[in-house]
């Protein structure tokens, strides 16, 4: 692992970290003791000068899950839906109409990865993934698999109640009350100019994909500075109940992965309605990762002290350097997710 000094966080110790990991650009906002602290390194498209800012739009992959998870505990609160309804009650999904288990499945059950879906059934970027055929692999409530199908679903149910995009329904519940104004569930032009590149690990440009159709499980397009605004009003209980916010870190399932280097790590994570957390001697904090393939993303925050740490990329190397960045943040005793993920340290 790459080891940083006390003040790594110079911009020349951001660079020399992440230039050593072959990563092509970077965006992290670090927030503690209600101070913000933001570093950018390298290029919005690898071929191009432009470098990256503190306005640069990220895919923000996974980390969009959140949001859509966010947006139904609001909509709970204003008793428009309740997590323990099966989802087909507030929305006839055509592709589960054979499947009796799948009809079962509840907003709790999404959020808590508890589904029993495959994470795809097929490419959620292709005309075929909405025809295929939809089945569960488990009994839904019995194990944790992760599913961006299930976070489908509840998007699919929730537009279909309120009648409106997600779009249309985040910018109503999450970007214009929280002031984010460079994100997005789709594709605008003012991105044009801001929105970054992917690059694959040998860092060539791999694109830019432009999302026509919102996806609460993986389109959302931001910076860390908006996503930071999330993060903290998630954490605060902004806009939501005090039950409800309460169930954020009590609502929680154990989780578990067929994966061997992940099995000791495992002890210390659970899953809350909608994200990770990890459990240590230092109390709880919420995490998540993203992985668009060549956008790479992760947060960790604290809901206690109100600490958070974003972090975005624009390289399928992005993860490797995470294990340092973590570590000079949060400490090392905050390594068990990144265990679980299976990063190399």
């Amino acid at each position: 692992m790459i080891a940083l000094s006390n003040n790594a966080f110079s911009q020349t110790g951001v660079d020399t970290l992440f230039k050593n990991a072959g990563i092509t650009g970077v965006q992290i906002l670090h927030i503690k003791n209600g101070k913000a602290h933001q570093y950018n390194y390298g290029k919005a498209n690898a071929g191009e000068p432009q470098e990256i800012t503190a306005t640069s739009v990220f895919q923000a992959a996974s980390l969009s899950k959140p949001v859509l998870a966010y947006i139904t505990l609001k909509l709970v609160d204003k008793k428009i839906l309740n997590l323990d309804t099966p989802l087909y009650h507030y929305y006839k999904y055509d592709r589960i109409k054979t499947d009796t288990a799948a009809q079962r499945i509840t907003a709790r059950m999404v959020l808590h990865h508890l589904t029993g879906l495959p994470n795809w059934a097929a490419n959620p970027m292709t005309r075929e993934w909405s025809t295929s055929v939809l089945q569960t692999k488990k009994n839904p409530g019995t194990q944790w698999s992760y599913s961006g199908e299930g976070f489908m679903f509840l998007q699919l149910a929730i537009e279909n109640l309120l009648q409106q995009s997600l779009e249309a329904i985040a910018k109503k519940e999450v970007f214009i009350p929280l002031k984010m104004r460079w994100s997005s569930f789709l594709w605008k032009e003012s991105f044009e100019n801001s929105g970054v590149y992917g690059h694959n690990k040998d860092g060539e440009v791999t694109g830019r994909t432009q999302f026509f159709l919102p996806a609460g499980a993986y389109s959302l397009l931001t910076t860390a500075a908006d996503y930071s605004l999330f993060l903290q009003a998630l954490i605060s209980g902004k806009g939501l109940s005090k039950q409800t916010k309460e169930l954020l870190l009590h609502d929680t399932v154990y989780v578990s992965r067929n994966k061997v280097d992940s099995t000791e790590a495992s002890k210390y994570i659970s899953w809350g309605l909608g994200f990770g957390i990890q459990h240590n001697e230092k109390g709880k904090t919420i995490w998540h990762w993203g992985d668009n393939g060549d956008f790479k993303c992760f947060f960790m925050a604290n809901p206690i002290t109100k600490e958070s740490l974003v972090y975005f990329t624009n390289s399928e190397k992005g993860l490797s350097a995470m294990p340092a960045v973590l570590n000079y943040f949060f400490g090392a005793q905050h390594w068990w997710a990144l265990k679980w993920l299976d990063v190399a340290f």
